[in-house]
């Protein structure tokens, strides 16, 4: 099953709240609903994490900025000197946006191909990605920070560990959102064999 099948299940928007017409459903409403309230448990963060990756969902981007956000502030409480509330937006927005994107971001000189046509066409391997992505690295992550707050590469390396950590917090969340979507899976598959 595609991941995108299995959170359209899960999500809020993917239940189903008219009758069956084609014989007895194996969960009621309320049961589907108490199944997705205990999935959601396991990471909120991770959840909002596989709306966003998957389903593009621009609520769940807003909530999970907010969390993001706070778990920012609570981890720059320790950094020595002053920071802006722009920096934690900019911490936000990077670590979302690279963990929602673990593999990379998709090269925009050959559109994620891995190859480029030279001036005689004749097919090249693209110089500027690996296969297609710009793996994620401190330039890489300096350039997205840079888009919300401007600031020199000395400044953004004293953000550099609490952006590791949010990126780390944030991918640990959504393993565990992939785990409880697989073992409430695991659990329905239980309960056909059951009833079949």
């Amino acid at each position: 099953m595609r991941i995108e099948q299995l959170l359209g299940k899960f999500g809020l928007k993917g239940i189903n709240y008219e009758p069956s017409t084609g014989g007895r459903g194996l969960l009621s409403v309320e049961e589907q609903i108490a199944s997705v309230g205990i999935c959601w448990q396991e990471s909120p963060a991770g959840w909002l994490l596989l709306f966003v990756e998957v389903c593009n969902d621009s609520a769940a981007y807003s909530q999970l900025h907010t969390i993001m956000k706070a778990e920012a502030n609570r981890h720059l409480a320790n950094m020595r000197g002053s920071y802006p509330d722009q920096a934690l937006d900019a911490l936000a927005a990077t670590a979302i946006h690279e963990a929602a994107t673990l593999t990379g971001r998709v090269c925009p000189e050959c559109n994620g191909a891995g190859k480029v046509k030279t001036a005689s066409r004749h097919m090249r391997k693209c110089a500027a990605c690996k296969e297609g992505r710009i793996p994620w690295n401190n330039e890489t992550r300096f350039a997205r920070f840079a888009q919300e707050l401007p600031v020199t590469f000395g400044r953004f390396n004293r953000y550099k560990p609490a952006l590791e950590h949010l990126v780390d917090w944030l991918t640990m969340g959504r393993t565990a959102a992939l785990l409880a979507i697989e073992g409430r899976l695991e659990k329905e598959r239980e309960e056909a064999r059951k009833v079949a």
